[in-house]
């Protein structure tokens, strides 16, 4: 039975961090390089954390890690401005956020709100899953707005998260380690900072774009190759097992995937993350524009 449970979770820790939500590279269409560069843009970019299904998933995590962390997650989704896009294609590590500061400072209403957008196929939910993720916002004020504790309940309350599957402060600490941390803590601390870089948790908010401004100044997505999310890929397999049965709260990861919508999401989630490209950037097909 021990060996059983232990072949389980192993699995199961393995994906439950989509917060790693670019592991693989995998090529988009060639049009969307042609798109991204037209005068007139057709479509829209996000990064694969705004994804119904990852954006969910990591939401499971986070609420029954901590439901104040997971309350800092993007309440609504916004498209990455089209000269960021066409940087980050070219240097999917990183371009100087200096240089683009202004367009996420002084946004421009993100496009035509009449228009609508679609996900990839891959990347797409039943639609009771997908109008839980973030909509795009409205008002220029929603941009980074941070889900908060009260629609942050609701949520989980709709993905099956009962009280029993949160782990207590002492669980929660034990998890992310206090400073100095070592590397791998550092690791898993810095990922769970840029998913929720919202108003009010962060000197530069991006959390509605999927981005965050890393040590060397540059903007990227926060599942780029070497961001904090990418590199805690390494850690989801023994790593994680060891930590959550030393903390103690290994039983409520298991609930969380067996009780909750998390398998269901995951089967789309895995298919989604691996259509991004190295810069960890999914594209949208905006139908209509505007018309």
């Amino acid at each position: 039975m021990k060996n059983l449970l232990q072949t389980r979770t192993v699995a199961i820790l393995t994906v439950t961090l989509a917060i790693a939500v670019c592991l693989l590279a995998g090529p988009l269409a060639s049009q969307a390089g042609q798109a991204s560069r037209s005068q007139e843009v057709a479509n829209e970019v996000y990064t694969p954390a705004l994804t119904p299904a990852i954006y969910l998933i990591n939401f499971l995590f986070l609420y029954i890690a901590n439901p104040e962390v997971a309350a800092n997650l993007p309440a609504y989704k916004a498209p990455i401005p089209q000269p960021v896009v066409d940087c980050l294609e070219q240097n999917p590590t990183g371009c100087p956020y200096a240089l683009y500061r202004h367009y996420f400072e002084n946004p421009h209403g993100g496009g035509n709100q009449n228009r609508r957008c679609f996900w990839p196929t891959i990347c797409q939910e039943e639609p009771t899953l997908e109008r839980l993720a973030p909509r795009k916002f409205r008002q220029l004020e929603e941009i980074n707005e941070p889900l908060g504790i009260k629609r942050a309940e609701q949520l989980a309350h709709l993905l099956g998260i009962d009280e029993d599957m949160i782990l207590t402060e002492a669980e929660y600490q034990c998890m992310i380690g206090m400073p100095p941390r070592p590397p791998d803590e550092e690791t898993l601390f810095r990922c769970i900072s840029d998913m929720t870089n919202s108003n009010g948790n962060a000197a530069i908010p991006l959390s509605s774009y999927g981005l965050n401004v890393n040590e060397q100044g540059d903007v990227l997505s926060i599942c780029a190759p070497d961001a904090p999310c990418f590199n805690v890929n390494a850690l989801l397999g023994q790593y994680l097992l060891e930590i959550a049965a030393k903390c103690g709260f290994l039983e409520k990861l298991l609930r969380m995937e067996t009780e909750t919508q998390f398998p269901q999401l995951l089967n789309h989630a895995n298919a989604c993350q691996m259509s991004g490209e190295p810069a960890c950037l999914i594209q949208t097909t905006c139908a209509g524009n505007g018309h």
